[in-house]
């Protein structure tokens, strides 16, 4: 686990859970104001709702079986606006007590509901956020519609009045007269309903004054209590963290006279395991602190946060396991051995979340994620080759060219020839391109045809290749490459068309490479000039060759 990913964590999580205690603590001051005016008006409604109820039951008591039902109906709506407006009555007189923890539920078990009252904390101080301005949203909406509701009924009363000019019947307007009462009612209830929102909006709106003294005594609060059980939560797990450390230090050192390899194996091991375990202590530690400390919110942050942990690792752990394989040296690639890759052969040098592959020939890495190194395969090298060439070599293309190898990366092969030409080539083409390495073998030979006239066959098996070989040697041994030379060779090839054809090898050391071209000439020249001397006849073909 990365410790700076959990110190930002810890400062992110204080952040919020400050940022609502401190508005709790404002709205809690705004509330207080408005309190006793609230408890007035309530206290107001529910003197004209008992007088409306008495005298209620006073028809009832008089009506006949027809007007009973309807009634009693009445009486029980009113009843229930009567418990409504004793339950806000009381809640403003007791403030922020939970009048829920008096009721009493023995239903059964039910998962769903236990989850919420875990995960109720969390909601509520995120809530606490937006309460004020949801506050001020609801009472508008409340003043908008009760307006609304208002401006029908006072309509209502209107059309009634027209209603009651009109009339002239005595029972029509008694009826009229109680339906005209039961909209003044209904306007009047409206109307308080409109008071008491403007006087709640009204006292939200004006609650700025005291945010400072909120955010003083927030902050004090927060301090001495979620912002401590942070502080030693963070604590805990740093201490858990560095002992990890420690210990994981401790048994990671070499020993004297263990391998390499095996002592990569055995750090390797140690460090996953204890990251592994380290996560998991630290967990632990933060959770039984916040325990310890009866922080309910903090312990449900904790578990929620645990729980979304382990379901992101749900699909990750297959993967996981095949790479921690790979990462202990125990899969199908492991360090120091040979893999393919790109149609290039690479050592694999290390193997890591980001593994590196060297070829000893190349300039440059090749660095791979993990993942990426899933589907290799790896083989021990042995004493392998690990490139047909290395810097400095020279080249024989099939086409006759002599080429050095100047520069070898891992995307692209420089040759130069002997005028200075450079050319490039992809790495992987080069590697499958077919050329004699003259440099890589400790000599080389140059082989070359000459030509003599059918009229000095009776010399032709012992003399001729004898001399021709004593000079070409002779001439060698006047040049700068003279030190080079291991052995020269002449024999009659074969009987051509118009010549007696012989062939001449002259085997090289492999420092005297660049004279490939130079010592292909001096082989025609002596040739050439030891035909002269001894006087023996060059066929006009192979002549008119030579002069070209």
């Amino acid at each position: 686990m990365n410790i700076i990913h959990l110190v930002r964590f810890g400062i992110t999580l204080s952040i919020v859970l400050f940022t609502s205690s401190v508005f709790a603590q404002s709205q809690l001051d705004a509330q207080s104001g408005d309190r006793a005016t609230q408890m007035n008006v309530i206290q107001s409604v529910l003197d004209a709702k008992f007088a409306e109820r008495k005298i209620l039951r006073e028809q009832i008591l008089v009506a006949g079986k027809d007007e009973v039902e309807e009634l009693e109906a009445e009486l029980k709506e009113i009843n229930g606006e009567i418990a409504d407006a004793r339950d806000s009555f009381e809640q403003l007189a007791v403030g922020s007590v939970d009048l829920g923890i008096f009721n009493n539920d023995s239903g059964e078990f039910d998962w769903r509901t236990e989850m919420t009252e875990v995960l109720m904390p969390i909601i509520r101080n995120l809530q606490a956020l937006t309460e004020k301005p949801r506050k001020i949203e609801a009472l508008r909406s409340s003043i908008r519609s009760n307006n609304e509701k208002l401006t029908a009924a006072n309509e209502a009363i209107a059309a009634i009045d027209e209603s009651l000019a009109a009339a002239n019947n005595v029972a029509t307007k008694q009826t009229l007269n109680d339906l005209q009462t039961t909209w003044k009612d209904r306007a009047q209830e409206f109307s308080r309903n409109i008071d008491i929102a403007n006087v709640r909006l009204n006292n939200l709106q004006t609650s700025n004054g005291s945010f400072f003294q909120s955010l003083k005594t927030g902050l004090v609060e927060f301090t001495k209590g979620r912002g401590l059980t942070l502080a030693l939560a963070i604590a805990v797990a740093l201490a858990v963290w560095y002992i990890a450390k420690y210990l994981t230090k401790l048994l990671t050192t070499r020993s004297k006279g263990e391998e390499v390899k095996t002592f990569r194996t055995r750090q390797r091991l140690v460090q996953y395991t204890f990251s592994v375990l380290t996560a998991l202590l630290m967990t632990i530690a933060v959770i039984v602190v916040f325990y310890i400390r009866g922080d309910v919110l903090l312990l449900g942050v904790s578990f929620l946060v645990a729980g979304a942990t382990l379901l992101g690792l749900r699909h990750a752990i297959p993967r996981f396991i095949s790479e921690a394989r790979l990462l202990l040296n125990l899969g199908s690639i492991r360090e120091d051995e040979r893999v393919v890759y790109n149609g290039l052969p690479y050592r694999v040098a290390a193997l890591n979340m980001y593994s590196i592959l060297k070829n000893p020939e190349l300039t440059g890495v090749v660095r791979l994620p993990l993942e990426n190194m899933m589907g290799m395969v790896s083989r021990p090298a042995g004493k392998e080759v690990w490139f047909p060439a290395s810097k400095g070599d020279y080249i024989m293309l099939s086409d006759g060219k002599l080429l050095e190898v100047i520069e070898l990366t891992t995307e692209l092969i420089q040759l130069q020839n002997l005028a200075g030409t450079k050319t490039s080539i992809p790495a992987s083409d080069f590697y499958n391109m077919t050329f004699d390495n003259l440099t890589r073998g400790d000599k080389f030979s140059i082989v070359g045809t000459f030509g003599v006239g059918y009229s000095h066959q009776s010399i032709s098996n012992n003399n001729i290749p004898a001399q021709l070989r004593d000079a070409v040697a002779d001439a060698l041994t006047k040049t700068d490459i003279s030190e080079h030379v291991i052995s020269v060779a002449v024999e009659l090839k074969e009987a051509g068309a118009s010549s007696l054809d012989y062939w001449v090898c002259v085997t090289m050391s492999s420092d005297a490479v660049r004279s490939y071209f130079k010592i292909s000439r001096i082989i025609q020249q002596t040739c050439v000039d030891t035909c002269t001397k001894e006087q023996w006849d060059i066929p006009f073909p192979q002549l008119t060759i030579h002069n070209q």
